[in-house]
């Protein structure tokens, strides 16, 4: 890691939870206008692909429930659900590697 890098780290780390949504929110808003649609798409699903495992790693099941629970409407809200294929996401669940909330 660079210099600038550990500065960064080492800034991002000493600011409040607010101030770092706020930042993050900003840093989002910056990078994602200058992007095209398709790169956005790209960038927004490797985000989550690269980082949901990691952010859920200490919720125990029923945290993971609630979560769910209370994302469920902001999804709702903020996606074509008409347009969405529900069965084929789910379609291939018993073919994946066992879920990593098991034993939780």
């Amino acid at each position: 890691m660079n210099l600038r890098a550990r500065l960064a780290w080492m800034f991002v780390g000493s600011l409040s939870q607010d101030d770092l949504l706020r930042l993050t929110s900003d840093l989002f808003d910056k990078r994602l206008s200058g992007m095209s649609g398709e790169e956005q798409l790209a960038f927004l699903q490797r985000l989550v692909e690269e980082n949901l495992e990691w952010a859920l790693t200490d919720l125990d099941r029923p945290q993971r429930a609630r979560l769910m629970n209370d994302l469920l409407p902001l999804i709702a809200r903020h996606f074509p659900l008409d347009d969405v294929d529900i069965l084929g996401a789910f379609g291939g669940l018993e073919e994946a590697a066992e879920p990593d909330w098991e034993g939780l």
